[in-house]
């Protein structure tokens, strides 16, 4: 017998309410203390804090930076730029804070029977200004459109659920003399090739 696939009506919308984000604020905290140290500069810290207040903020439908900064610092454009560079051009060891991660799910979520699930998943988008974006066939959509696609590794016990892991697919299109200009300025990897071999597995995209 097969299992009804989960649909809109059935699948439980998760509320947060403020009540529940002021009960979050010291386990926050101690989570960002666990990785503030990997981040060099006393600025990185304080707006990888603020990005993490953001993604929790039950006041906002959109997830985006302006509307994040905008909540927790007024109308400052200053630090919505700051946050901006932050994430799109903060320099810090990807390497280190990942282990790190890897760590803490030992730690919380670990188990012998545990399961590592790797997927597939693209991301629909609107403009030409994202790293590896091109009219593709979109999972989230069902049919080709303007996205970014991605492979991803999780964990999942019966304590729990997480991301381990994630790969970006480069169509071969950016690796070409036509895109050298923009693969440059939106710090597409370097000293890379393409392979169809990368959109199956993490690879070493």
């Amino acid at each position: 017998m097969q299992s009804k696939e989960p649909t809109i009506e059935t699948v439980e919308k998760l509320e947060i309410t403020l009540q529940d984000i002021s009960e979050l604020m010291t386990p926050m905290k101690e989570y960002h203390a666990i990785f503030a140290p990997l981040f060099t500069r006393r600025e990185q810290r304080e707006w990888a804090k603020d990005y993490i207040l953001g993604l929790l903020s039950p006041e906002m439908d959109r997830k985006s930076i302006e509307p994040m900064v905008l909540n927790a610092r007024g109308a400052n454009e200053n630090a919505v730029r700051a946050m901006q560079q932050f994430i799109g051009e903060g320099s810090w060891c990807d390497d280190a804070i990942r282990k790190r991660h890897w760590q803490e799910v030992e730690i919380t979520l670990g188990e012998e029977d545990g399961v590592i699930p790797l997927d597939g998943s693209d991301f629909p988008k609107q403009g030409k200004e994202s790293v590896g974006v091109k009219r593709q066939y979109c999972g989230e959509l069902g049919k080709r459109a303007n996205c970014q696609a991605g492979v991803f590794a999780g964990y999942v016990s019966t304590k729990g659920y997480t991301l381990l892991d994630a790969r970006l697919y480069m169509p071969e299109e950016w690796f070409s003399e036509e895109y050298a200009i923009r693969h440059k300025k939106m710090s597409g990897p370097e000293g890379e090739s393409f392979s169809n071999e990368k959109r199956a597995g993490l690879g070493d995209a």
